[in-house]
C-alpha cells in the first residue's frame, strides 16, 4: 500500500492573493476528497501572521486539511542551512549571493539558534492556530547537520524536502525548457533515517511551478510518468506545490490534482493522506527501512 501527500509550500507568506490561493485550493481538494499538507510560515518575512492568513488557515484545519512548520519566517532561502538544490536551479544567484555573504550567514547554523527560531515557530502555531506541527520542512530545501539536531531537541522527529527530481524545473528558460524524467542517484527514493535519526521523506517533484500552465500537458504527462516509476518503490509518495505556483495558473494546478488522483486512483491499495495523519500512525517511521547518505559539509 501506498500513501501519497499532496503537499504545499509558503501558506502564510503574501497578501490576500496568496490567501486566495489557500482558499481555492482547499476548496478544491475538499471537492475531490483529497486531504492535503500545508507547510507555513508562521511568522512570514519576520511579521506576525496577519488575521486574513489566520482566519483561512484555522478554516483550512477545520475542514480537515493539514498545516506543518516551513521554518520560521522564510525571509531569505538561507534560513536554515545553505543554498540548495533544486532552488539553486530555479534562481542561480542563491549560491553567488550566499558566497558574497557568508561570513555574515553561517553563523546562523548552530543547534542553538536553529532550535529558538523553531521553538518560536511552533509556539505561533500553538497560540494562533491550535495546531502542534509534527512534521517540519525548511524553506527553500537549504538544510545543515545543526538543523536536524535542533528538530531532535525540539521533539520533532520528520523532515521533507530532499528531491527525488528537480526536473519540474526545466522549463524556465535559463534550465533550456527539457521537461525529461531525471532522477537523482545520491538519495533514496523512500523514507530514510537522516542525521540524528530524523526521518526524511523525499519530495517526488513540482510540476505547478510559475509559468507551467503553458505546458500544462507535458506537465501533466511528466506527473504520470514520475507516480508510474515511483509506484512499488516506496510507501509513502510526497508531491510538492506552492501556493504563488496555484495562484499563478488555477486552471493547470486544478487538471494536475485530477491527474494525479485518477493515476493514482488506478494503483491497488494506494489512497491520499496528510504528513500529519502519516507521522501520527506511525507510517512515516515504518517507512525508514534505509539509512541516507552522509552528503550535507554543514
Amino acid at each position: 500500500m501506498t500513501a501519497y501527500v499532496c503537499s504545499i509550500d509558503d501558506a502564510g507568506i503574501g497578501g490576500s492573493a496568496m490567501v486566495e490561493s489557500l482558499r481555492r485550493a482547499t476548496a478544491f481538494f475538499s471537492s475531490r476528497g483529497l486531504p492535503s499538507t500545508w507547510f507555513t510560515v508562521p511568522k512570514g518575512r519576520g511579521k506576525p501572521m496577519s488575521t486574513e492568513w489566520k482566519e483561512a488557515l484555522i478554516a483550512a484545519r477545520d475542514a480537515g486539511h493539514d498545516l506543518q512548520l516551513h521554518g520560521l519566517t522564510h525571509g531569505d532561502c538561507y534560513e536554515f542551512g545553505p543554498p540548495a538544490w533544486p532552488a539553486t536551479s530555479i534562481l542561480p544567484t542563491l549560491q553567488s549571493d550566499f558566497d558574497e555573504r557568508r561570513e555574515e550567514l553561517m553563523p546562523r547554523f548552530t543547534v542553538d539558534k536553529l532550535r529558538d527560531r523553531i521553538e518560536e515557530g511552533m509556539e505561533i502555531f500553538a497560540l494562533e492556530l491550535g495546531v502542534e506541527p509534527t512534521v517540519f520542512r525548511a524553506p527553500c530545501g537549504a538544510v545543515s547537520k545543526a538543523m536536524y539536531s535542533a528538530l531532535r531537541a525540539v521533539g520533532i522527529g520528520f523532515h521533507t524536502c530532499m528531491f527525488i527530481s528537480g526536473s519540474g524545473y526545466g522549463h524556465l528558460p535559463h534550465n533550456g525548457g527539457a521537461l525529461t524524467q531525471d532522477w537523482v542517484d545520491d538519495i533514496p527514493c523512500r523514507p530514510f533515517r537522516w542525521y540524528e535519526e530524523v526521518v526524511e521523506v523525499p519530495i517526488l517533484n513540482e510540476y505547478n511551478s510559475r509559468g507551467s500552465g503553458a505546458r500544462s500537458d507535458e506537465f501533466i504527462e511528466l506527473a504520470r510518468q514520475d507516480l508510474d516509476r515511483i509506484s512499488g518503490q516506496s510507501p509513502v509518495v510526497v508531491l510538492l506545490m506552492h501556493t504563488h505556483g496555484i495562484a499563478d495558473d488555477y486552471e493547470h494546478t486544478f487538471r494536475l490534482i485530477d491527474a494525479v488522483s485518477e493515476h493514482v486512483g488506478r494503483q491497488p491499495g494506494a489512497s491520499f493522506a496528510t504528513m500529519g495523519e502519516l507521522a501520527a500512525s506511525g507510517a512515516l517511521a515504518e517507512a525508514a527501512t534505509v539509512d541516507g547518505p552522509d552528503i550535507l559539509a554543514v
